[in-house]
């Protein structure tokens, strides 16, 4: 009897064994895919985390690029106006050593004057905006100062904008705008003052009349030429017109002191033609004007008996007009200013010999309407000599 209540004991012992042996087996299985799914979790987790990484670097690279590559200067500094940020064109700009900015004042990096000033200007204006316009070497710069907080820490963005090209515009805008007043009120108060004279009988005999009626006749062409070339550099210079015609060069020149025959006779001048048929993708016009232009303006400051050469060849791909006069040159001081509109070098002889002091500007304008190069040489009593390169596409 004992014996069979100890192997009782012995078996219900053993199953007990076991099955806490099986639950053990399953808290450690479930423990392992818990482990196994919390590890998945953070694996993704991570992995996430890196994709978010992955993204700001990205992100940050392409901040960089634009800023570094920004055609304008950008530069931000902190509270006591060390530099933060600063892009290439900031630092060409303000001339800023890019190895020295640790620990060192914006106001010891750069001695640009005008700059400091406009910065020393925005931290005691009643706006957080400044804008100001530096000069800097022969470039006109817009800096735009935004004074910032943030937790009570302030600091300073700028921008920093070329803006020479918009200054110089407005300049020869200002220039064209006074030397076109000037030029149309001269002959206008010449045919105003005489017409007045006719008007109040003031003028009968009839000398007087022819006299003075040609006078007014004078002016009224010099009027009407002066708005032709005004109306002529303005559609030049829009651009209204193709290049799409085969122009021979030869024959432009030869049209060209075809109208300005009686003029070359008057002078005494004598006109040579050199070159052969030489065909480009032009118009028409344009070739031809730039021609009377340059011949005109050979003419007029020639002397008597005095001589133009023209000279049309083809090197390589482009078509090189030269068009030289023996006559009374160009001083070197003028010389750079030759093409700018209604610039004249001796005002008094200019008016005696006429014109409207935009032909060359036309010719300046229609060489680079092709994409082409003008030079000039020239020595004050012995002559001078203009060089035009046009390239030359296959006709």
């Amino acid at each position: 009897m004992m014996n069979w209540i100890a192997w009782g004991l012995f078996a219900l012992t053993f199953v007990l064994l076991v099955i806490l042996q099986l639950v053990h087996m399953h808290q450690k299985h479930s423990l392992q895919l818990k482990y196994r799914e919390e590890q998945h979790k953070l694996t993704a987790s991570q992995q996430k985390l890196m994709m978010i990484q992955k993204d700001l670097n990205h992100e940050r690279d392409i901040i960089e690029r634009i800023q570094e590559h920004m055609v304008e200067g950008i530069l931000i500094l902190d509270d006591t106006d060390k530099i933060q940020l600063a892009n290439r064109t900031a630092v060409a700009q303000l001339r800023i050593d890019k190895d020295d900015w640790d620990n060192k004042s914006i106001f010891i990096l750069t001695d640009n004057q005008d700059f400091l000033d406009a910065l020393r200007k925005s931290k005691t204006a009643q706006h957080p905006h400044v804008r100001h316009t530096l000069k800097i070497d022969e470039k006109y710069i817009r800096a735009y100062i935004n004074r910032i907080e943030m937790g009570g820490i302030y600091g300073s963005i700028i921008l920093l904008v070329d803006i020479t090209y918009s200054v110089k515009a407005e300049k020869m805008r200002q220039e064209f705008t006074a030397n076109v007043s000037h030029e149309l009120k001269t002959p206008l108060t010449t045919i105003k003052g005489f017409g007045e004279m006719f008007g109040c009988g003031m003028i009968t005999q009839k000398e007087d009349m022819q006299k003075y009626g040609a006078m007014i006749e004078r002016e009224s062409k010099r009027l009407l030429f002066l708005i032709n070339d005004i109306i002529r550099l303005s559609e030049i210079e829009e651009q209204t017109e193709f290049l799409n015609t085969p122009v021979d060069l030869e024959s432009s020149a030869k049209n060209a002191l075809q109208i300005l025959g009686p003029m070359i006779q008057h002078s005494e001048i004598h006109v040579t033609l050199e070159g052969s048929c030489l065909l480009m993708h032009s118009n028409e016009n344009y070739i031809r004007e730039l021609f009377v232009n340059l011949v005109d303006n050979a003419i007029k400051y020639n002397n008597i008996g005095g001589s133009v050469r023209i000279s049309i060849s083809r090197v390589e791909q482009q078509a090189k007009i030269v068009i030289s006069d023996n006559g009374i040159g160009i001083p070197l001081h003028a010389q750079s200013r030759i093409f700018e509109r209604f610039y004249r070098v001796d005002k008094s002889r200019s008016k005696q010999r006429g014109g409207t002091g935009l032909g060359l500007s036309i010719v300046k304008h229609i060489v680079d309407y092709h994409n082409g190069t003008i030079s000039l040489r020239s020595e004050p009593g012995h002559g001078t000599e203009i060089t035009i390169l046009l390239p030359i596409q296959h006709v």
